[in-house]
This record gives structure tokens, sequence and C-alpha cells, in this order.
């Protein structure tokens, strides 16, 4: 007697990798570790209703049409992950490294974007680990053997694709080490369109390689979540992408280490950072929620996959339920303030350990505060929206809703 074939959902996982080509698909390099994914490809259906003489209005035939994906994940969040979804919605990023307090050196003439070496006033070892630059232009890349007798070339090898912005002659170079900050944006030059990924489902039935790939995947919504009292610091986010594909082998997990964070370690400062004065100890908990307008378009020559998946505008709002020491969440709203807002939650270890989220609203403009008088305490929920802003902006410039910054041991050029 055979065995039936069977697949158990505890093995499924799902990898993520950046795109070089949006809808060309590409190996998983990272783990997204979630407890939920709900793929579906959505074919639209084109109905033949011609009249036939026959007493019936189902079709006569269904013609397949244009085709996507719907993707609908969600977890915990892990510091190792949130980048690769901070990265296809904001599409901005700057990195900035810990400095290792020694072989600094500054550039030599100006550094153009896309450049693939820079020339220094001192030389810097191969395999050296440095920042370019600081703020939201700071770039971190590993270099090649130099060259040269002063001023020295320097190439650039990791990431690859060269400079993203420019660089002024002058500006410093200096080698650091992990853990690094990676600040998102709203991009705002050339196309600004932010990368696309390929998201790798291993489930099981897909025969060959257990796996379907889903190219293209750009995001519409990523959720941010926190409750004090009872939850982890979680996420859920919708994306649209190509139609899958089979993968043609196996793909393997490669989970990072990294552990989730208890949402009791979630700071929030009013009118300042959370910390000192502007730290808000009332808060229990709350949402962000970033949204993008996103379409796809389809053209004629033979294909039902999208010719493009366009992003358009991006939204920023939160909502925060406070303990009622007092009116101010309600003063917030009503004398329309508009006050900075900031979170931040870490995980609180030491060295390469050390890791953090961190959501800066330079004007955020409380919408809606509602009191709540039925329980063992006055509690007060308020609605705030991010009012676009310069100080919030990357290197690319013009305004941002926000800026959300992550701090891991993570390499740089992973997102």
């Amino acid at each position: 007697m055979s065995t039936p074939v069977t697949y158990a959902p505890a093995k499924q996982f799902v990898g993520i990798a950046n795109e070089v080509t949006q809808g060309t698909p590409v190996n998983m390099t990272g783990t997204m570790l979630l407890d939920s994914f709900k793929p579906k490809d959505s074919p639209k259906w084109l109905e033949d209703k011609a009249w036939r003489g026959a007493m019936a209005t189902d079709s006569f035939a269904q013609i397949q049409g244009t085709q996507i994906s719907e993707l609908d994940l969600g977890g915990p969040v892990f510091l190792d992950g949130l980048g690769y979804l901070l990265r296809n919605l904001m599409g901005d990023l700057s990195v900035t490294g810990t400095s290792t307090g020694t072989g600094g050196t500054t550039l030599s003439s100006t550094a153009t974007v896309g450049a693939s070496s820079i020339s220094t006033a001192a030389t810097i070892p191969s395999g050296t680990v440095i920042q370019i630059g600081s703020g939201a232009t700071a770039e971190v890349f590993t270099t090649g053997t130099p060259s040269g007798s002063g001023p020295y070339t320097i190439p650039l090898t990791t990431p690859t694709g060269g400079l993203a912005y420019q660089h002024a002659s002058a500006q410093a170079v200096q080698p650091v080490t992990g853990p690094y900050t990676y600040a998102w944006s709203l991009l705002n030059s050339g196309s600004g369109q932010p990368p696309s990924h390929t998201l790798t489902h291993m489930l099981g039935p897909t025969a060959t390689s257990g796996a379907r790939q889903y190219p293209g995947s750009c995001f519409s919504e990523l959720g941010l979540k926190w409750n004090a009292e009872s939850d982890l610091f979680t996420f859920d986010a919708k994306a649209t992408a190509y139609p899958s594909v089979a993968l043609g082998s196996p793909p393997v997990a490669n989970p990072g280490s990294i552990a989730p964070l208890a949402s009791w370690r979630m700071s929030v400062g009013i009118g300042g950072p959370a910390a000192g004065g502007t730290l808000i100890p009332t808060v229990t908990d709350g949402e962000i929620s970033i949204k993008r307008e996103l379409s796809p378009y389809f053209t004629g020559g033979g294909a039902q996959k999208p010719y493009i998946i366009q992003r358009a505008g991006l939204t920023v709002e939160g909502k925060f339920n406070f303990i009622a020491a007092s009116e101010a969440p309600y003063l917030y709203m009503i004398n329309n303030t508009q006050p900075q807002v900031q979170l931040l939650i870490s995980n609180s270890l030491a060295g390469l350990a050390y890791g953090a989220v961190q959501i800066d609203f330079a004007q955020a403009a409380f919408t809606e505060s509602e009191p709540d008088g039925s329980k063992t305490a006055v509690e007060y929920s308020n609605t705030f929206k991010a009012v676009l802003n310069t100080t919030n902006a990357g290197g690319s410039g013009s305004y941002s809703p926000c800026k959300v910054s992550v701090t891991c041991n993570v390499a740089p050029g992973t997102y």
C-alpha cells in the first residue's frame, strides 16, 4: 500500500531578494520570518456572452486575460528583514556605520553618482569597510585594492552599482564597522520608483522545487503595531506582483539569529525625542500605517503579465492609545499643534548585537481624539497624519512624510 502524498505547512518558508529588473525573478538571498503568507494569482477572466439563441446567461467561453498576483503577509518584526519592505515602499536609503576611530581620510576630488571608485588623500587597505559622507547622503562600501601614489584611487567593490549620491571634495571617508544604521525616506529623484523584489514561497506541492516565485513584488501597505501589555512588535503588509512562476530547484531557508522585540520596549516622544522631558510614558499601544499607491499597467505584445507596476504617492498615518494623565492628547488635536513625534524600540543589547527601529515625524497632525470613560482608567484614542516636510527628506531631496531608521549588524548592500 502506497503512502498518500501530503505536505506539512509547518515546513513552509518565504525568501526575498532584490531585483535588478522589475519582474525578472531572482533566487532568494534572505529569509523573511513570517507567521502568515497568503499569495494569490489573480488572472482576469474575459467572458464570451454573445447571443447564440440559447436560453442561458452564462458565458460560452471563459478566456484568460491579463494576470497579476496579490500577496498578504505578516508576523513579528525582525530587524534584519524589515529593511527589505521599507526599501520597497520608500526607496531613499542612507547607511552609516560605527566608526573604528582610526584610518580616516577625505575625498581629494568630487565623487559622482554611479562612480565605482573614489579618490582619497590617504590610501585605504583592500577589504576595508568605509563610510563616505554623512547624514542623508552617507554610504558604506567595502574597498578593493588601492592604486596611485597620492591622491589614491580606491575601488568600491561591495555593494555593486557604484555611488548612489554625489560627494564633494574633502568629505570624510571613515573606516566603520557594525552595527549599521539604515535610514529610509521617500525617494524623489529620477523616476521615483523604488526597487522591486522577488518573493519565494516554499510550500511543497510545486513540482521539482516545491516552491513558487512572485517576481516584481511592489508593496502597497505596511502596518507596524505594538501593544505593551500583550504583544510582540508586529507587522502586516500587502503587495502586488507579476504572475507566479515555478522555481526550478529547491530553495534553502537561511534565517537570521536576531530575536523579535517585545512591545513594552516601545518609547514614544511627542514634541521632541522619545527620551527626557518629551518622552510620553502613557501610550499603551499603537500602530503606524505606510501606504503606497500603485497600479499595474498592461500593453499589447502577447504578454499577460504587467508592462510595469508603477508606484505613485506615499501616505503615512498612525494611532496612539493613551492613559489620560491629563487632557494633553485632546489638546494636540483641538489646538492643531502638529508636534514632532518619535518612536523608538530597541533590544537594549550592546555592540554588534544592538538593534533598534526609530520612526521620526518632524510634523504630525492629530486629526482625531476620542475620550473613553468605559474602562478602569480614562483613556484617549488619537489618530494622526504625517505632514510632508524637508527635515525627514533623504539624499534625493524634496519632501518626505517621515524617516524610518533600522540599526542592526546586517552587511551593507543587503537592501
